[in-house]
């Protein structure tokens, strides 16, 4: 039986679609060919992402322009997917593919990036369209990739807190005020998804990726290095 990426890769082997940006950036022949239909290319050459009709991620040979809107860009099966991969940007999503192509079956999986500023409103769009399926965050290995694990985590049970920092303290409080009121604190060298859950009493409900060495913040700087 010929899986989705297994046709998608013969599809683009037939055209020998390699993308010399791509390939500068030492994304591997796998991860190019099934991505190979998700963007188009401007006048100067560049990879362009689109999320709507007024918003899209440019990507260049030296620049990266992230997207800010209240869309998304998807890839991969937006049919029946088993798992949804969420991230800041469409270039995160290939990066990260181009490491764990052997650790999942993407034929079964959606990757979406929610562009730099994600909001609730495109996760309850999301979790409207895509039901029992199991939620990843890729997000960056920071302060902001580790509160918006979080933020994801409340928006999919439709919930929501105010996150602020002082004095390399996270202060974390729920955005009501009826009874089920809460504030917790956290000092900035500990805070994590799991140490929120584990403070603020929250059951997990999705995966975290990051990657290993704290050096590289994200996959596409991994990728580079």
């Amino acid at each position: 039986m010929i899986t989705k990426m297994t046709k998608k890769i013969h599809e683009a082997e037939d055209v020998n679609v390699l993308v010399p940006l791509l390939s500068k950036l030492n994304v591997g022949q796998n991860a190019q060919r099934f991505f190979y239909k998700s963007f188009s290319t401007d006048l100067a050459g560049r990879l362009v992402f689109d999320y709507d009709l007024f918003g899209s991620e440019i990507v260049g040979f030296n620049t990266h322009k992230l997207c800010i809107s209240t869309d998304f860009w998807s890839w991969g099966n937006d049919s029946f997917p088993t798992d949804i991969f969420l991230f800041f940007s469409a270039m995160e999503a290939i990066a990260f593919t181009n490491y764990f192509e052997l650790n999942y079956d993407f034929d079964r999986c959606l990757f979406i990036s929610l562009g730099a500023k994600p909001v609730k409103s495109q996760i309850l769009k999301i979790k409207g369209l895509f039901h029992s399926t199991n939620y990843h965050t890729v997000f960056g290995n920071d302060l902001l990739g580790h509160i918006y694990d979080c933020k994801i985590s409340l928006w999919l049970n439709n919930k929501d807190c105010h996150f602020s920092l002082k004095n390399d303290i996270i202060h974390i409080a729920s955005s009501n005020l009826n009874s089920s009121y809460k504030t917790v604190e956290i000092h900035r060298k500990r805070f994590s998804f799991s140490s929120f859950c584990r403070l603020f009493g929250k059951r997990v409900n999705l995966k975290i990726h990051k990657p290993k060495n704290c050096q590289n913040i994200c996959f596409l700087n991994l990728l580079k290095s």
